[in-house]
């Protein structure tokens, strides 16, 4: 009987040993998901020159600078005597970038054209970004930032008395 007993309780012992291990196991970890903002390029402000006088003898390049100024006046350089009539109605282009805070970028492409201009407008280009953070090509802590971009082209007394209309286009490469 003493032997009976043993070979039970072994026996039960082993059956719960069994059950123990066959018992499913779990386990936990975190999860976690990044949303970002959408990388975006928007255009805020245009490229506005304002009115200019063409000069009667020798050629001007009249240039808008990259710069935050809502009201600004063009630099005239050269040997014309072109002038500005009224100061004060020239902007750089703006353009709102809005990616991810500290994300680095890199305007591949800034181009400036009047593609009915023909011969009027010569030396036509768009100067160089400024960001309004101050750091050109890492987005500020709120994941946005403004581009200025301004523009230059010639004239000379041949300049046809006209309105101008054309194109300022930005590329951004996010990385």
């Amino acid at each position: 009987m003493k032997l009976r007993i043993a070979i039970f309780a072994l026996a039960a012992a082993s059956a719960a040993a069994l059950s123990a291990n066959a018992a499913p196991v779990s386990g936990n970890t975190t999860a976690q998901a990044n949303i970002v903002s959408p990388n975006q390029v928007t255009a805020t402000r245009a490229l506005q020159f304002g009115s200019i006088a063409k000069p009667t003898t020798g050629s001007n390049t009249v240039t808008v600078a990259s710069a935050a100024s809502s009201a600004a006046t063009p630099t005239l350089s050269g040997g014309g005597n072109a002038f500005i009539p009224t100061s004060g109605q020239a902007a750089a282009a703006t353009f709102r970038i809005t990616g991810t805070a500290g994300q680095t970028y890199t305007v591949t492409n800034n181009t400036l054209a009047f593609p009915t201009a023909g011969a009027n407008l010569t030396g036509i280009g768009s100067e160089s970004p400024v960001a309004a953070s101050g750091t050109l090509n890492t987005l500020p802590g709120s994941g946005q930032d403004d581009l200025f971009i301004g523009g230059h082209f010639d004239i000379s007394p041949t300049t046809a008395v006209n309105t101008y209309n054309g194109t300022l286009s930005v590329t951004v490469d996010f990385n």
